[in-house]
């Protein structure tokens, strides 16, 4: 006869039915957890209520202090963006197993907690659990963020001391690493040294490059990445960030349409700003026109395209229409549309802006001033 808990748990086909378990006090959570299902039971659990729920019942049964069950608590509880929880049970349980390290600094990372992973990391290292090629990735990425090439270089020379320096998840890590750092050719010297480079590694070098704007190197690379491999979506977009002439843009776009590569809104984005770069406000257009679900990124790119090719009534026009749309304007979009109102120095325009700036940026006092200080130099409206 099958177990209770097995038959109960086969029965939790969604989230839906797991909640209505927990809300409902079901026998499943009445009883211990027998091992064969808390795997899978904690992997169900979608809401931290629900994990909650079946933590308690795991720590009836004793499992939290298995190794294994703790660490897809952590992972769980983290994926969730509950890091304190994960954090909480993760020092409550002393291992030196680099697995559970792993887990840890990984949640961090995914909850965009950079600080903290390094500071993870670090205590890791001080203790002498040794890494692995999955915990130098996520700690490099997190090296990228805070943005302190001292931290970098001393990751970097802990993966050269760990023997990882020839691996090629933890060289792609490196090159991204030295290009969000403003060292792209370090970059290249690790992508110099990967013997076995796949798309990545090519995209990370052009990435490199274009962060820093060596856009001739990172359109070089593409060349040579469209020669050996073929280029994946995240390739495109570091390739289409190069792109300055419309030859270059009309070759880009054929390499997504040779490769079969889907013109998604990522895509779509930065097609429209590549083409508003080389002077091809149309195309741009078309591309803008061309995005069924629009974001906050895609007025933005065209709203200021408008404005950097001297059509601010264009780019007015089409900001009151992204306001009819609902989509709420960053900091980004009113300093565009400043710009476009003081170029046409439309009063009327500028003090209705100056009341959607109010309104919209009253939470963020550093977007508001900036926003409001820009519209103070119109001086000749008497807005302030």
């Amino acid at each position: 006869m099958q177990n209770q808990n097995t038959v109960l748990l086969r029965n939790l086909n969604d989230h839906r039915r797991l909640l209505h378990c927990i809300q409902s006090k079901s026998q499943l959570f009445h009883t211990p957890i027998k091992p064969s299902t808390c795997t899978l039971l904690i992997k169900q659990c979608n809401t931290l209520q629900s994990l909650k729920a079946v933590h308690a019942s795991i720590l009836r049964t004793h499992l939290h202090l298995n190794l294994f069950f703790c660490t897809n608590l952590i992972a769980q509880y983290a994926s969730l963006g509950s890091t304190s929880h994960a954090y909480t049970l993760f020092s409550a349980f002393s291992s030196s197993d680099v697995f559970l390290w792993n887990v840890m600094i990984k949640g961090f990372v995914d909850n965009g907690l950079y600080h903290k992973a390094v500071a993870l990391y670090s205590q890791m290292w001080g203790l002498g659990v040794h890494p692995d090629h999955f915990t130098f990735p996520c700690v490099l990425k997190a090296c990228g963020y805070v943005c302190d090439y001292k931290v970098g270089v001393k990751v970097h020379g802990n993966v050269i001391e760990c023997g990882y320096a020839a691996d090629l998840f933890v060289g792609n890590s490196l090159i991204g690493l030295y290009g969000k750092l403003g060292k792209a050719e370090a970059g290249r010297k690790v992508f110099d040294k990967i013997s076995d480079r796949n798309v990545v590694s090519w995209s990370s070098m052009i990435g490199a490059y274009a962060q820093n704007g060596y856009f001739e190197e990172g359109l070089f690379f593409a060349k040579m990445l469209n020669e050996r491999l073929r280029p994946n979506r995240a390739a495109i977009l570091n390739v289409m960030a190069c792109v300055f002439r419309n030859k270059e843009a009309d070759e880009v776009c054929g390499v997504v349409v040779d490769n079969e590569l889907n013109f998604d809104r990522s895509i779509q984005n930065s097609a429209m700003q590549m083409y508003a770069r080389c002077g091809r406000i149309d195309v741009a257009r078309g591309f803008f026109d061309g995005i069924s679900d629009k974001d906050l990124v895609s007025w933005a790119s065209m709203i200021e395209a408008y404005v950097q090719a001297n059509l601010p009534l264009e780019a007015l026009t089409l900001f009151k229409n992204m306001i009819v749309q609902r989509i709420r304007p960053d900091l980004v979009v009113f300093l565009s549309v400043v710009r476009a109102c003081s170029n046409l120095a439309l009063f009327k325009q500028a003090r209705w802006i100056h009341g959607l700036i109010i309104r919209t940026l009253s939470n963020n006092p550093f977007a508001l001033d900036t926003s409001i200080v820009d519209l103070c130099k119109m001086r000749k409206f008497g807005i302030c």
